[in-house]
């Protein structure tokens, strides 16, 4: 039958065949013959390895054998899950990022399957846990008849799911999901300014199986736990009759593989893609930081926004690099069983299915870095790595770079994986821009020429100023946080063109540093009251960054806090109003807890004049008063003049009951 199989592959290949043809024939072998799709698989990656077919061969066959083994094994057992095929190691296939162009064949995601006896003989020079084995016992699950309730036969823009997500349109599509944009109708009742949100929906093959229900909630609790200003926010993990979807923040601006494609007209200044470069290596830092690998980093994934910033996306497959007993989680859906690569920035381990690894991670960092500062090229013209070294094909050096970085540059692009760069700490901060000693000599001497010669003392002096301003910005992104505060909050004292490079070097580091500082006086659930302040400390940040999006979305938030808190206060002011609970109680719910906050919150808010409260302090004490109980009037019309100290009827009475008291 493998032959079969083999001669099917190659009349494809030679044009004897279409592509339903081939589909046709494939179909056939594998409901026959179960085990069929990993026979075409491996012939598959030996004519690959052999350079027999190219990379959008490759990729090409690779997809269709997937798609027909999914649909042989559904139509031959229904009640089988998803995520369980008996040895099928092709079954995820993850790009929502955007549609790509039939010429991006090499940098889609493709399903690629391995002999067994190669991997565990590959899986011995690695370190990693292999955390495939822990589920190997686990035994298929039946899917349970899904539940009666709503179908959406044409899922597309006009739907609302839950009664409150409004599908816009359509963003992309991979094999796992489709990215709508929508709009979150609980978000325009609370005028919110930005009512979007994007949502991935399981596609109609995968949604009424149990893996693909838990495959999508992996990736949302994953995503969930990285929060981090350089990672696509992840809401939440939903679904709505028969639609399973998650519901992640809307990303305006264009993925980096767009960008990428635009760069041979118009490169990247040296300094826009190291910055580009060094928020990647942050946002992918701290994933492993949290063990989590992203096992498929490419242009595709990465996002740049409109205000500059760029955001990671599509942790889709992304796999556990350690597992504690606790972490280890007794489910019927495991990443590891997957296999899914795209053969550009894919490693030889990656291809040979081995257990993951930062470096894989590092690779395709490097590919994308080498993109950014080379005009878009990459820097083995997206062959696949299995092949690079057997070609003998080396990245040219980057114009621009000094030594330092080529190196690590370099280093990060080996294919061998035991000489590639071990973290991405080590990567980025390698690419950053040092202060040269030689450099420092060199213009120490030219200044003493120059003040000898008596010339250019004044240029020269602004030159170096500007040097240091460069050298603070190294240092603080380096994470010296006692110069970060003290450049912070004598940033105005700076010369104008000195501000502005520190604003723009630090752009990042300021506005977190801003937010931070507001949660630290404006946080209700935390018992932090202080509106004015977080309002202060806002107007400063928006003074650097008016048109800061991320300060903005800062503001609208505390500002619905602030109402919501406010409206929870006026409440209760109400009902203590009503219930005349006027002093101070011992369970705290009285007028003097709720009023100091309210003066917190908004010092000027009219309840803080409010006569009848003045009143009533006055009209209770002198129903006291005239019973003779001068101690509690006393204590009435002592918390009445806290907080009407210039009304004069609660002064005189105060006068009055003082005399009372001494006679």
């Amino acid at each position: 039958m493998s032959e079969v199989c083999e001669s099917l592959i190659n009349d494809y290949l030679t044009g004897a065949l279409n592509i339903g043809d081939l589909e046709q024939g494939l179909s056939s072998i594998f409901d026959a013959l179960p085990a069929g799709h990993v026979e075409a698989q491996t012939y598959l990656q030996t004519l690959y390895a052999s350079d027999k077919i190219d990379s959008d061969g490759f990729t090409q066959v690779a997809q269709v054998i997937s798609k027909i083994n999914i649909q042989s094994t559904l139509r031959n057992n229904p009640e089988t899950d998803i995520s369980y095929f008996n040895e099928d190691k092709t079954l995820h296939m993850t790009d929502i990022s955007l549609e790509i162009e039939e010429d991006d064949a090499n940098d889609k995601t493709v399903i690629v399957s391995f002999d067994k006896t190669g991997i565990k003989d590959i899986e011995n020079s690695t370190p990693s846990v292999d955390i495939r084995s822990e589920d190997a016992s686990i035994e298929p699950h039946v899917v349970d008849k899904p539940h009666k309730s709503k179908r959406y036969e044409n899922l597309g823009p006009g739907i609302t799911l839950k009664d409150r997500f409004v599908l816009l349109e359509k963003l992309g599509q991979g094999g796992m999901g489709v990215v709508f944009k929508a709009k979150d109708l609980l978000k325009v009742e609370a005028h919110d300014k930005d009512p979007y949100v994007a949502i991935k929906v399981l596609t109609d093959a995968f949604k009424k199986y149990s893996g693909s229900f838990i495959a999508l909630q992996r990736e949302a609790s994953k995503a969930q736990r990285l929060a981090h200003p350089n990672i696509a926010t992840v809401y939440d993990f939903d679904r709505d009759g028969n639609t399973v979807f998650m519901t992640m923040e809307y990303l305006q601006g264009k993925p980096l593989n767009q960008l990428i494609k635009e760069l041979s007209k118009k490169p990247l200044k040296l300094d826009h893609a190291l910055h580009i470069i060094d928020e990647l290596c942050s946002g992918l830092a701290y994933a492993h930081e949290k063990n989590l690998i992203h096992s498929d980093f490419k242009p595709g994934n990465c996002f740049l926004l409109n205000d500059g910033h760029v955001k990671l996306l599509d942790f889709g497959i992304a796999r556990a690099s350690t597992q504690t007993d606790e972490e280890r989680e007794n489910t019927m859906f495991d990443p590891a069983k997957l296999s899914a690569v795209t053969p550009a920035y894919a490693t030889p381990e990656m291809f040979a299915g081995m257990n993951p690894d930062p470096r894989d991670d590092i690779y395709g960092l490097a590919c994308v870095s080498y993109q950014l500062l080379a005009g878009g090229k990459h820097p083995y013209n997206k062959v696949a790595s299995p092949k690079i070294k057997e070609l003998g094909i080396k990245p040219k050096p980057i114009k621009g770079l000094n030594r330092r970085q080529q190196k690590t540059l370099a280093k990060a692009l080996t294919v061998v994986r035991e000489d590639r760069i071990l973290d991405v700490e080590k990567f980025a901060d390698g690419m950053r821009a040092k202060k040269s000693h030689s450099k420092s000599i060199l213009l120490a001497t030219l200044f003493i020429a120059i003040i000898g010669a008596g010339i250019g003392y004044k240029p020269f002096l602004e030159f170096r100023a500007e040097q240091e301003i460069y050298d603070k910005i190294r240092l603080i992104k380096n994470g010296d946080k006692a110069l970060m505060i003290e450049t912070i909050w004598s940033l105005d004292q700076f010369k104008p063109e000195q501000q502005k490079i520190l604003s723009v070097g630090l752009r990042r580091e300021i506005i977190t540093f801003y937010r931070d500082r507001i949660r630290s006086v404006f946080r209700p659930k935390e018992g932090l009251y202080d509106y004015p302040q977080a309002q202060n400390l806002l107007a400063q940040a928006k003074r650097h960054y008016p048109d800061s999006v991320a300060l903005s979305t800062i503001e609208d938030q505390i500002k619905e806090q602030r109402d919501r808190l406010m409206n929870s206060l006026v409440s209760l002011y109400k009902r203590y109003f009503a219930g005349k609970r006027l002093i101070k109680s011992g369970n705290g719910e009285d007028l003097t807890t709720v009023l100091p906050l309210i003066k917190r919150v908004d010092p000027r808010h009219y309840l803080l004049k409010d006569t009848m409260l003045a009143n009533l302090y006055l009209s209770e004490a002198e129903k006291l008063i005239a019973t003779r109980k001068f101690k509690t009037a006393s204590t009435y019309i002592v918390t009445g003049l806290k907080m009407f100290p210039e009304d004069t009827r609660l002064q005189s009475l105060n006068k009055q009951i003082n005399a009372q008291t001494l006679n």
